[in-house]
This record gives C-alpha cells, sequence and structure tokens, in this order.
C-alpha cells in the first residue's frame, strides 16, 4: 500500500473529525498526502463516488476505506471498479 492513493469515506461528522484526528496526529497507517484529493470524502452513494472521483485517470492504484456506524448501509461498485 505504500504508494496506493487512499479513498477515505467517512459516512458521517463524527467519523470524519475522528480521522481527522488520527490524521492530525500520525495516529494511522496513511498520510493525508497519500488522501485522493488530500481529503476525507464524505460521501454515501457508491455511484456519486464513482462519478466524482474515480472517473480520472490515475497511473497508481486506489484503496478505499470507508469508515461508518452502520451495518446496513449499501456501497457496492460497479464491476468496472470492483478490483
Amino acid at each position: 500500500m505504500d504508494d496506493n492513493i487512499i479513498a477515505c469515506i467517512c459516512e458521517g461528522g463524527a467519523e470524519q473529525a475522528i480521522m481527522d484526528t488520527l490524521l492530525d496526529n500520525n495516529a494511522i497507517i496513511f498520510v493525508k498526502g497519500q488522501l485522493l484529493d488530500e481529503k476525507i470524502i464524505r460521501t454515501r452513494s457508491a455511484q456519486k463516488f464513482e462519478q466524482d472521483y474515480l472517473r480520472k485517470n490515475f497511473n497508481r492504484k486506489i484503496t478505499v476505506y470507508r469508515i461508518l456506524d452502520s451495518r446496513r448501509e449499501k456501497f457496492k461498485l460497479s464491476k468496472l471498479y470492483k478490483d
């Protein structure tokens, strides 16, 4: 994962605040500079995430982390982006 781009998607404000704190204190396995657009992403829709972020040309692999507190949230990327 060393040179991967990280897409960190948070469900809500509480999750984002926790992730921001972890990033600010270097208490997580990636740094803010690795983040896609260098920010935490706030979207619940896989289709919107694909539209806004994945339809760009990247020269590195993107690792997606979803931070949420609900097990019922559905987030299914299309087959094109599944891997």
